[in-house]
């Protein structure tokens, strides 16, 4: 879905009927820097208010899918293009979420897998050698010698 083509058609439709972004918001209970980002392009409206948005600018569903004013006789076409178009964009978010899943998996193994072996190998291995003497009192400072 081009979220600008579509920002564009609502921002035209919203000026041809004289509302301002801030009517629009309003009777649909939004701040008005919502319909803000829908007509950049930023964002889509929340799915919850399609219905209404589209009530109110007199357009149907398919048209502001399609970002476009759609002829009769192109109608159908345009709903099944429409509905391709959205399944297809749905597939790749849900397929680059799970990449994104993947690598943080592998990010957050990798990373405890590294600290574990940082772990072990400082608890392993005995320090022997003696530290600093305590300059107030006579008690060295002794390592801890771990027993096996």
């Amino acid at each position: 879905m081009d979220l600008i083509k579509t920002g564009k058609y609502i921002a035209d439709k919203r000026k041809s009927l004289g509302l301002t972004q801030k009517q629009v918001a309003e009777k649909l209970g939004m701040s008005d820097k919502s319909v803000s980002k829908w007509e950049r392009g930023i964002c889509l409206p929340d799915v919850s208010v399609y219905i209404t948005l589209c009530d109110m600018l007199g357009i149907s569903i398919n048209e502001f899918f399609a970002g476009e004013d759609i002829r009769e006789e192109n109608y159908i076409q345009k709903s099944e293009d429409n509905l391709i178009r959205i399944a297809k964009d749905s597939k790749y978010k849900i397929k680059n979420l799970k990449r994104s899943i993947i690598g943080l998996a592998l990010i957050v193994l990798i990373t405890s897998f590294s600290l574990g072996m940082i772990l072990v190998q400082k608890c392993s291995y005995p320090k022997n050698y003696i530290t600093a003497v305590d300059k107030d009192g006579f008690k060295p400072m002794c390592s801890r010698y771990r027993l096996r």
